[in-house]
C-alpha cells in the first residue's frame, strides 16, 4: 500500500507535467514539492516528534525507488528529505529547528548542502571556508561548490572550518545559512541535465546568529558523516526505479517494434542485452535492499553502503545505455525518457562522493586505516 501511494503521486501527480516542466521547470519544482509535502511524502524519515512520519530506512528506499521512476527524474521530482534533516532537527537550535523543519516537510522551502569545496572536493582537512566567531554571531568568508538548489533553495547546511588550519576534521562545524543573508552570492552551472540547479555559492563576511551552529563546534563533520552511509544506500535507490522503468517501457517497445516481419525482441542482439541488464538491475537491487534492512539494526553498513552506491550506479547506468541503444535513434532523443535518466544517473557516478571515493572507504574498510592512510599519502 505504501509503495502504491508512491507510485501514485509519480503516475497522477508528476509525470502528467512532463512537457510543462520543459516549459517551467521551477515552477513544477515547486508546485511537486508542495504537493509531496502535503502527501507527507517528505517527512517520511524525520521522527515523529519533530512532526515527521518516522518511518524506517526500507521505507524510504521504497519511496526512493518509485519516485525514481518518474519522467521528469529526480532534478524535479522530490524525495523524502535526507537524514542529514535529522542531525539538524537533534542538534540544531530549538527555536531554528522550530521555524525551518515545517517549511523543509511541507515543500514551502528547501535547504542544500554545502560541503564540497572548489579546490579541495572531499578532502575535508583542505576546506579552506572559515567561520570566526564573533560576540553573538559567526562571521562567514569562503566559497562553497559544485553544490545543488542554487535557485530554489532558501537556506544550507554549511561545513565551515571554526578550529586552526591544520585541525583536520575536528575543527569543522555545521551551521544553516539563510541564502538571502548579505553577503551570500550565488552562480549557476549549466549541467548536462539541464534541469538540474547546480553551481556554487560564496561567502562574503556572511554573518549568521550564533543558534544557527548546529551541534557543538568541531563535530560538524561527524554529524554529516553520520547521515552519510544511510544516504549512499538510499541515493540508488531512486536510479534503480528509473532504469527499471526504461527497462520495462524498452522491452514493450522491443516486443512492439516489427522488423523484417519480426519483433525486434526475438532477434538475440536485442534480447540478450535486455536480460543482461534486468538480470544485473535485479541483482543489485536485492543487495541494496538487504543493505537498508541491516542498516535498521545495525549502525556499522560504511562497507556496504559504498558497495551499493558505487555498483548499483554503474549498473543503473549500463541498463540505461542498453535501453537507448534498442530504442535505436528515438532513444537517443527527448521522445522518450531514457537519454534523460541516463544523464540523471551519470551524476551519481560524481554527487555524494564520487565512485572512485566509494572505492577508497570500501578498501579502508577492507585493508585497515594504515593502508587507507597511505593511500592518502598521511604517512
Amino acid at each position: 500500500m505504501f509503495r502504491k501511494s508512491i507510485r501514485d503521486f509519480v503516475t497522477q501527480v508528476a509525470d502528467p507535467l512532463y512537457f510543462e516542466a520543459k516549459k517551467n521547470p521551477a515552477g513544477v519544482r515547486k508546485k511537486l514539492w508542495l504537493e509531496a509535502g502535503r502527501r507527507g511524502i517528505m517527512g517520511i524519515a524525520i521522527p515523529e516528534k519533530y512532526g515527521g512520519q518516522g518511518g524506517s530506512v526500507l521505507m524510504q528506499g521504497i519511496a526512493k525507488e518509485e519516485l525514481g521512476r518518474s519522467k521528469l527524474v529526480a532534478t524535479l521530482v522530490p524525495a523524502p528529505l535526507l537524514t542529514i534533516y535529522e542531525r539538524f532537527a537533534e542538534y540544531g537550535n530549538e527555536a531554528v529547528v522550530k521555524k525551518w523543519m515545517p517549511k523543509f516537510m511541507s515543500g514551502e522551502a528547501q535547504c542544500g548542502i554545502g560541503s564540497t569545496e572548489p579546490q579541495s572536493g572531499s578532502d575535508i582537512s583542505g576546506f579552506v571556508t572559515t567561520a570566526v566567531k564573533k560576540g553573538k554571531s559567526y562571521i562567514l568568508n569562503g566559497e562553497k561548490g559544485p553544490v545543488s538548489g542554487v535557485q530554489s533553495a532558501e537556506a544550507y547546511f554549511i561545513l565551515a572550518r571554526t578550529g586552526p588550519a591544520g585541525s583536520g576534521a575536528k575543527g569543522v562545524s555545521m551551521f544553516l545559512v539563510e541564502t538571502g543573508r548579505p553577503g551570500v552570492e550565488l552562480s549557476n552551472f549549466k549541467a548536462m541535465e539541464e534541469t538540474w540547479e547546480l553551481g556554487g555559492i560564496k561567502l562574503d563576511n556572511v554573518e549568521i546568529p550564533e543558534e544557527n551552529l548546529i551541534g557543538q563546534e568541531g563535530r560538524g563533520f561527524y554529524q554529516m558523516m553520520g547521515s552519510l552511509d544511510v544516504e549512499r544506500i538510499l541515493l540508488p535507490m531512486g536510479y534503480i526505479g528509473g532504469a527499471m522503468e526504461s527497462l520495462e517501457e524498452s522491452i514493450e517497445y522491443a516486443k512492439s517494434r516489427v522488423v523484417w516481419k519480426r519483433p525486434i525482441a526475438s532477434f538475440e542482439g536485442v534480447m540478450f542485452p535486455l536480460v543482461e541488464a534486468v538480470t544485473r538491475l535485479e541483482t543489485v537491487r536485492c543487495y541494496a535492499y538487504d543493505v537498508m534492512r541491516t542498516a535498521e539494526t545495525d549502525k556499522n553498513v560504511t562497507k556496504y553502503a559504498s558497495m551499493a552506491r558505487w555498483i548499483v550506479t554503474r549498473t543503473a547506468l549500463d541498463a540505461l545505455d542498453t535501453c537507448i541503444q534498442v530504442n535505436g535513434a528515438q532513444g537517443y532523443t527527448d521522445q522518450v525518457p531514457h537519454e534523460r535518466r541516463y544523464r540523471w544517473v551519470r551524476s551519481g557516478l560524481i554527487g555524494h562522493g564520487t565512485q572512485e571515493i566509494q572505492k577508497l572507504v570500501i578498501g579502508r574498510e577492507i585493508f585497515g586505516k594504515e593502508i587507507y592512510d597511505l593511500a592518502l599519502g598521511r604517512k
